[in-house]
């Protein structure tokens, strides 16, 4: 069976979330009830972190994960589902496979269904997705991407702080085209899949104001724009994609009018599973503001937002600053939700002990359902539905 089809139908209808932290070697298996609507952990897995970021192969069946640990490494997990007991969901467990070294700690991976792409800091990698054969999860890498000059790579900072200052994720539209955000170049870069799965660079993309740092994008439902969000400004800026790289159309503010942007730290950008909605992310710097998240409405047809220069359409204050995390990641309801519920985002806090909380969205508002903290010094990183 499909590992996908294992977690759909539970007798309790739980949809599992699987969680990364930032302070520890630790992954969570999370369950979310939709009948109850709570959040619950089932178990904390041993693994090899802190693992900063998590993506899922198409089957469902793998997870990869990114690693703060040294020497810089990617790393992966079988996923599956033991037996359920009598009305009881089945017990989600994560295998470790193995791990395959890399140039710099990553901070991003996206998959394919024939390769697997992450990015981070000064160098990104092209890794063919395994054969059967495979022992670690990883096929053969094919291509180191650079972001900075290769004379000067072997002297530049290739652990998680070079993250703050360089390439910071990778997203893919119907075309084959790369958008790789770069806070360090105040850029994203623009490259084009080849047949063998490489990356052709098209062009170097210079964000719409000085000192952005373009941190995360996700491209439209319908291939036609690119969405980014700046870690530094607090904008999410709308691009046209064009055959010759990316156009800038207009920008929203992700703040409250009159706050000093230097509060806050651009995060996430996703897009609505089921309206014409994308969600960004911005944490707040210290302690003392606390991070946001903001819902724009888009035109869908053009891809642009409907009311760029506006307040956002909807606004959820998360919990606390956000620490490093503030990422989330949407799933649509399919008729489990109350009411008018659209779809559940998971959203992860880096506060100690760390929160991951589950949000409603019903296409005009946001409402917290559930949350649940972590063990003691264990920071949530980014969680994903396994769904």
């Amino acid at each position: 069976m499909d590992a996908a089809h294992l977690f759909t139908a539970s007798p309790n209808d739980v949809i599992p979330i699987l969680c990364g932290t930032f302070t520890s070697i630790y992954l969570y298996v999370l369950q979310f009830s939709t009948l109850t609507r709570q959040l619950t952990i089932q178990s904390r897995v041993p693994a090899h972190g802190a693992h900063q970021y998590l993506a899922l192969s198409p089957g469902r069946d793998t997870l990869y994960a990114t690693s703060w640990a040294w020497p810089p490494s990617l790393y992966s997990f079988h996923v599956a589902a033991g037996p359920a007991a009598e009305d009881k969901p089945p017990v989600v467990e994560l295998t470790y496979q193995g791990k395959t070294p890399i140039t710099a700690i990553s901070s991003y991976i996206t998959l394919t269904n024939s390769h697997i792409y992450s990015i981070g800091g000064p160098t990104g990698e092209v890794h063919a997705r395994p054969n059967a054969s495979s022992l670690t999860g990883f096929g053969e890498k094919l291509q180191e991407v650079l972001f900075v000059p290769q004379d000067q790579l072997e002297g530049w900072d290739k652990t998680n702080k070079a993250l703050r200052y360089g390439a910071h994720g990778i997203e893919f539209d119907p075309n084959g085209r790369a958008y790789i955000p770069d806070l360090g170049a105040n850029a994203i870069w623009v490259h084009q899949m080849q047949p063998d799965g490489t990356l052709e660079l098209v062009k170097e993309v210079k964000s719409a104001r000085d000192e952005d740092g373009p941190r995360h994008a996700v491209v439209s439902a319908n291939g036609k724009c690119l969405y980014a969000v700046t870690e530094h400004t607090q904008f999410v800026d709308v691009y046209d994609i064009t055959e010759q790289g990316l156009d800038h159309v207009h920008s929203a503010s992700m703040i409250p009018q009159g706050a000093d942007p230097h509060d806050y730290r651009g995060d996430t950008i996703r897009l609505s599973a089921t309206t014409p909605f994308v969600f960004a992310t911005t944490r707040g710097k210290d302690a003392s503001t606390r991070g946001l998240l903001c819902a724009y409405a888009i035109d869908e047809t053009t891809g642009h937002l409907v009311a760029p220069g506006q307040a956002p359409a909807a606004v959820y204050e998360t919990p606390t600053n956000g620490g490093k995390a503030n990422a989330i990641e949407v799933v649509a309801v399919n008729g489990r939700g109350k009411g008018d519920e659209r779809e559940w985002i998971v959203l992860t806090d880096d506060s100690d002990p760390g929160l991951v909380v589950v949000i409603s969205w019903n296409g005009e508002a946001f409402e917290e359902v559930s949350r649940v903290e972590l063990m003691q010094g264990d920071g949530a990183s980014h969680a994903v539905w396994l769904e």
